[in-house]
């Protein structure tokens, strides 16, 4: 009988040990999910869907993952035009603080094809008070046909973003293929829309393509300091060849971020970013339609660029 007494007390003591421990670390999991830490820090001025980023991604509650991916699609603006299912995972790459306590916290799914930015209540909370989308990397194959969708997301002095918005739609051809072909076998579409972040704490769409009217223009930019020994001659010859083609131009060799674009009566007509393309060269042109991605390209011979101008704006039978 004793014996039994002192089996049963043993298996008492290591049910109850083993139960200690199985709270224990219950206890943990939750400890640790309340108490992650997340960077932070100034989200950086331009927000890209890079496939091959590696840096961490630190994890969200499932009640938070489940608000975001309920509204992930309720926001002002172009939305994708590849059809395309959201993924299920994702993680916090970075918070910034903002005024009252909200915070802005870039998200980024796991598998870095998307990017977006969160406004939260802040003060721990993680209620969601809006979301935007600032960058995709998306592509699909199927057979002879490719669709890109890339978009790409600067920040401006005055706070607001730029989302840069490129689709592309391409059917293989032969070398051979005409002119007309092409223009059959590939299609582009190309929104910039515009968002600033209003006293709600919501982002607000201030500015998109839609309402923009059609029109052509080019940009001659070069950086103050690297003012190239033919620029005068050869941009004069081209603003001139464009005005002959009813294509607008401007001159900058400062203020890349915010290009007024007007018309031959001096109405603006839009406002244009032109830093990334002036960050890729010291010197040259950035050609813009409506509706198209706009060109960058490096500045050159009168004859190259003009070349360059009629490819751009399908000039060349004119």
């Amino acid at each position: 009988m004793n014996k039994i007494y002192t089996y049963l007390a043993v298996f008492i003591s290591i049910l109850m040990v083993f139960t200690s421990c199985k709270s224990r670390s219950s206890n943990d999991e939750d400890f640790d999910e309340e108490e992650i830490v997340y960077p932070i820090t100034i989200i950086g001025d331009t927000i890209t869907a890079d496939l091959a980023d590696q840096s961490e991604l630190y994890p969200v509650g499932e009640t938070f993952l489940e608000d975001f991916i309920e509204k992930i699609a309720e926001y002002e603006g172009k939305h994708l035009t590849i059809a395309s299912k959201v993924p299920g995972e994702w993680g916090v790459s970075c918070v910034e603080r903002l005024p009252e306590g909200r915070e802005l916290w870039l998200l980024r799914s796991q598998d870095r094809e998307w990017a977006y930015l969160v406004i939260t209540s802040g003060f721990g909370t993680q209620r969601i008070l809006d979301l935007i989308p600032v960058a995709v990397n998306l592509a699909i194959q199927d057979n002879d046909i490719l669709e890109t969708e890339n978009w790409q997301t600067y920040r401006q002095s005055d706070g607001s973003f730029y989302v840069y918005k490129n689709y592309e739609w391409i059917k293989n051809l032969d070398t051979n293929a005409t002119q007309h072909a092409i223009g059959e076998y590939q299609r582009n579409a190309f929104y910039v829309d515009r968002y600033v972040i209003n006293d709600l704490c919501r982002f607000e769409c201030t500015e998109i393509n839609d309402s923009v009217p059609e029109y052509s223009a080019v940009v001659f930019f070069y950086n103050s300091s690297l003012k190239p020994d033919e620029w005068d001659d050869t941009v004069e010859m081209l603003q001139a060849f464009c005005e002959d083609k009813g294509v607008y131009y401007e001159e900058v060799q400062q203020g890349f971020a915010d290009v007024a674009i007007h018309d031959f009566t001096l109405n603006e007509v839009i406002r244009v970013d032109v830093t990334p393309f002036a960050q890729e060269f010291s010197a040259g042109m950035v050609m813009f339609k409506k509706g198209e991605t706009p060109k960058a390209v490096r500045f050159g011979s009168y004859e190259r660029m003009q070349i360059d101008i009629k490819r751009y704006f399908n000039l060349l039978n004119i």
